[in-house]
């Protein structure tokens, strides 16, 4: 990915889950009750910050654009700026926050495991990024927070029970969770900088 400070800020926000993570599974009486509050957590996380990584992304690479010598000339950068690739970005990427509100209040915990396993089955894969990818083709209609809170529930459902002699391998199992996450997210952004480098080449002329 492009961006080194973008990949610094996402891999602190991953470490900083991991440390919520480690506080709900010491403070949670059953693992049902952990994993429904780190699905929460970082469902929620990922969801509000996703907007601004985008944001991030599409400045870093305006600013990358206006240094290339073809932009340089007027008529080159409005052709650019009529791509109108901002929006579209938006439009193909997006994380809806509102759509975690609606999975807290309209989707039971086990619906949406089998809400996750029915997108894996569509995308062909059960990673999480995998999902993102095809839910972002408009193929599948499910919001992405419920998709990330799926995966969560996924990625942990091995330790299923958390008597205190298991509390380790259910962090541990969080914590591979949340480092795959983690490069998933950055191969999502990896998505969004080559679909704008797409629409960018195809302004260059002969």
């Amino acid at each position: 990915m492009y961006n080194s400070e973008l990949k610094k800020e996402i891999h602190i926000m991953f470490q900083e889950l991991s440390i919520k993570a480690k506080e709900i599974v010491d403070t949670s009486r059953t693992s049902r009750m952990a994993t429904e509050r780190i699905s929460e957590a970082v469902a929620s996380r990922v969801t509000a910050e996703s907007e601004g990584y985008i944001v991030d992304m599409y400045t870093c690479l305006v600013e990358k654009i206006k240094a290339d010598e073809y932009f340089k000339d007027p008529g080159h950068l409005n052709a650019f700026y009529r791509l109108n690739l901002r929006e579209k970005i938006n439009d193909r990427y997006h994380f809806e926050v509102e759509s975690l509100d609606a999975y807290k209040k309209g989707i039971e915990f086990k619906e949406v495991n089998k809400l996750y396993a029915a997108a894996g089955a569509a995308a062909g894969t059960l990673a999480v990024g995998g999902i993102l990818k095809f839910a972002i083709s408009g193929l599948i209609h499910i919001p992405i927070a419920v998709i990330i809170a799926g995966a969560v529930i996924a990625g942990v459902a091995a330790y299923f029970s958390v008597p205190e002699k298991n509390k380790k391998e259910y962090n541990r199992a969080v914590n591979k969770y949340l480092t795959d996450m983690e490069n998933e997210i950055l191969d999502w952004l990896t998505e969004v900088e080559d679909y704008f480098d797409s629409q960018v080449r195809s302004l260059y002329k002969d």
